[in-house]
């Protein structure tokens, strides 16, 4: 859409003049005014920030262009608890990191790398609800974006058509802090990505065919995860339950579930946060319940995981 100028010239081309300086795609013409064209490649704090109103996540967010991890910087922030809320976002980073040590890279400037710092009451009872909180959030904003249903593949994974396009790994301080990382593909192409990788990863762009705001897949995402952190939270609630299992890529299938015991097919009648996964045992037909807390005893090394298509 087109835009006048208007009488104050001096100061709106001042304006524009920094606009087009951090790389928004502005268009000028000399009779119809001005015309937005496209977002800035680079993550925008003040965009970001533009009447965020939320009630814990988003207090102070912090974009840094190149760092070793999110993760990190927002693990050291928690010597004070000042910093709760306080989002952390880089263009790159060089050792980010996902569940079980496995790495997490991307492109300079085509993801969100995000980090949240908060304090629960009782941090080590929620990491699956945290988890939870991370991957639902970033659902319901790919589904914005696509239009389609996202899943989540247990136990941290958010997939569209069976390709990976977030993960989400929680981690906590020894002073109570928890830190929720997120990395979300949003302008990567498949030729950005390893080749063991381009059968197995999707991207925003990817699913939707045109450039995307990160700024504003970031801003939905923060608004999205603040909800779900101040609602999940409640013990007399169920709400994050309920669209974490709606989203389960598992219900309804047949898996092969890992214990420390061995291994056990079945189907997946259930899975809810507080009581864990309900199996039907492919062999005998009874029902088996895995229970959460059973998951969090076991080693990083040993935890239940839940693989597809079958067993």
């Amino acid at each position: 859409m087109w835009s006048g100028l208007g009488p104050e010239m001096s100061v709106v081309r001042a304006d524009l003049g920094e606009l087009i300086a951090f790389g928004y795609e502005i268009e000028e013409h000399p009779l119809l005014g001005v015309a937005y064209r496209g977002p800035a490649h680079r993550l925008c704090p003040d965009q970001i920030e533009h009447e965020l109103a939320t009630k814990v996540i988003g207090r102070r967010i912090a974009v840094w262009d190149r760092v070793g991890s999110t993760n990190d910087l927002a693990l050291r922030a928690a010597a004070s608890r000042a910093n709760e809320g306080l989002v952390v976002l880089a263009e790159s980073q060089t050792q980010g990191r996902g569940r079980r040590g496995r790495s997490w890279s991307a492109p300079h400037g085509t993801s969100i790398l995000m980090s949240i710092l908060i304090f629960p009451a009782e941090p080590l009872t929620l990491l699956d609800r945290l988890t939870a909180v991370g991957a639902v959030a970033v659902a319901e904003v790919v589904e914005e974006w696509i239009r389609a249903k996202a899943q989540i593949k247990w136990p941290n994974d958010v997939r569209i058509h069976g390709k990976k396009v977030a993960g989400i790994l929680v981690e906590v301080d020894r002073t109570g802090g928890v830190v929720i990382g997120i990395g979300l593909n949003v302008n990567v192409t498949s030729t950005d990505l390893p080749e063991e990788l381009r059968d197995t990863t999707t991207s925003l762009q990817d699913l939707t065919g045109t450039l995307v705001d990160r700024s504003e897949v970031a801003r939905a995402l923060i608004h999205r995860l603040d909800y779900w952190y101040t609602q999940g939270l409640h013990p007399d609630s169920d709400q994050l339950g309920e669209a974490w299992k709606l989203r389960s890529e598992h219900v309804g299938h047949l898996v092969r579930v890992e214990l420390e015991e061995g291994s056990i097919c079945g189907r997946v009648v259930d899975i809810d946060l507080k009581a864990g996964l309900l199996l039907e045992e492919e062999a005998t037909g009874a029902t088996r319940r895995i229970p959460s807390v059973m998951i969090r005893s076991l080693s990083p090394q040993k935890l239940v995981e839940v693989v597809d298509p079958g067993c």
